[in-house]
């Protein structure tokens, strides 16, 4: 399945041989870090320098010198325009759609939606860095990390990234762990602090301890502790809890497929890495992320503490959010005045709250407001063209994947935007 993007790559190496110095531009989230940590280690090994810089999209400016080779990580397919402007020769390492031409000759163009792979649920951005990363030398070793991303980008572990996951258990950089995706701590805590599931005992205690009286389960107990027979009954109870809630029923294979431990990692849960690296980059913390993913032992604690504080941030913002949700004629949304959480908001809300309708959610800061959009497999809406057209439409830009896809607009605009998206959202289900 990989070979025809291994030969795409394989260009990528003739424009790397060119160059003594290469910039890496990667997007700020757990996709983005871990793909640009591979690419990087990946130098580092051939010892190439380099530098690394974190993007929250091609919005934002790529500095560079004629002489540099470039490479674009986890974005560049979605920005023609820019790509075209950059006068270096240039490498993209992407899975998002490719819309218009990239007028430039100097382009290697690694995506597997361009070599007939599903770049939305089979191999995200880390993944395809991994396999450019291969064919520059023997990096099987960071198969953890290119799955660590792929989880970030709530993708199966099918396809392209069974691949992956088939080739590092075979090496024996990770072993498959059979129960609920959960985090390695306390149950209570474990439960309590989830995100992936998200299961709303925050702020409910009393209702925790019910659940696990019900379950037979001490909290207390490490989830790594939990005997075989305690690990089902407490998968029972958690998908009868998500039934419940009205979550999306994607999510089951997602949350039951057991957890990946990560030999080769400092943070050995993938789950938990996925999370701590996203929490770092939520707060502008990419290079603590990027530390750990590049095995810097330094960095551990900091990047947990991180994760701590903003999960528990994030938890007490969708209580107060979920107030605010209002209903479209084919949508809802939410719209926030500050803050950067509109992303993990729309993807927590969407997945186990509203998953019947596309969910977007808004946040406005200062002149510019920043959206997330947020679908499943069921409903038959395209929203990176949605978030494309409408995007365009206010005078702003937008684009992704089919079901998760995003865009930045103007904030005197966001009215007009959603009406627009509504508008297209009920012409396309």
């Amino acid at each position: 399945m990989l070979e025809m993007l291994k030969a795409t790559a394989k260009e990528g190496v003739k424009f790397l041989e060119k160059h003594d110095f290469v910039r890496i531009y990667t997007h700020h989230d757990p996709d983005g870090i871990t793909a640009g940590a591979i690419i990087a280690t990946a130098l580092m090994r051939l010892e190439k320098d380099f530098q690394v810089r974190f993007l929250r999209g091609l919005n934002e400016t790529v500095e560079y010198d004629k002489d540099d080779l470039v490479i674009l990580s986890d974005m560049g397919s979605g920005y023609p325009d820019v790509v075209s402007s950059i006068e270096a020769d240039v490498v993209i390492v992407d899975h998002h759609i490719p819309t218009g031409k990239i007028e430039k000759e100097n382009l290697v163009h690694i995506n597997p939606l361009l070599c007939g792979i599903d770049g939305t649920y089979e191999l995200s951005a880390s993944g395809t860095a991994y396999v450019f990363a291969n064919v520059l030398g023997d990096n099987r070793d960071l198969c953890g990390l290119a799955l660590v991303g792929a989880i970030g980008d709530k993708q199966k572990m099918r396809g392209g990234n069974g691949e992956i996951l088939k080739e590092g258990v075979e090496c024996g950089y990770i072993k498959v762990k059979r129960g609920l995706s959960l985090h390695s701590m306390k149950v209570r805590e474990a439960l309590m602090l989830s995100l992936e599931p998200y299961l709303d005992f925050y702020g409910n205690e009393e209702e925790l301890d019910e659940f696990l009286s019900k379950c037979g389960i001490d909290g207390d107990k490490d989830v790594e502790e939990l005997s075989e027979e305690e690990m089902y009954r407490l998968s029972n109870a958690v998908a009868l809890r998500l039934l419940r809630m009205n979550a999306y029923t994607g999510v089951f294979n997602d949350i039951l497929q057991g957890r990946l431990i990560l030999n080769g990692e400092l943070v050995k849960n993938a789950v938990t890495m996925c999370d701590v690296i996203n929490a770092c980059g939520r707060v502008s913390a990419c290079s603590i992320g990027f530390a750990l993913c590049m095995r810097d032992e330094s960095y551990v604690n900091k990047a947990l503490e991180i994760w701590r504080e903003y999960t528990i941030e994030l938890l007490e913002r969708l209580k107060k959010v979920r107030e605010n949700v209002r209903e479209g004629f084919c949508i809802r949304y939410v719209v926030m005045e500050d803050g950067n959480a509109a992303s993990p908001i729309a993807t927590i809300l969407s997945r186990y709250l509203y998953p019947d309708k596309p969910f977007i959610a808004i946040s406005v800061k200062e002149d510019k407001a920043k959206v997330s959009a947020r679908g499943n497999e069921k409903i038959k809406v395209n929203l990176a063209e949605v978030m494309q057209k409408a995007g365009e439409k206010v005078g702003g830009r937008g684009g992704g994947h089919r079901v998760a896809s995003g865009a930045v607009i103007p904030a005197d605009k966001v009215e007009e935007f959603i009406s627009e998206v509504d508008r297209l959202c009920c012409s396309q289900g």
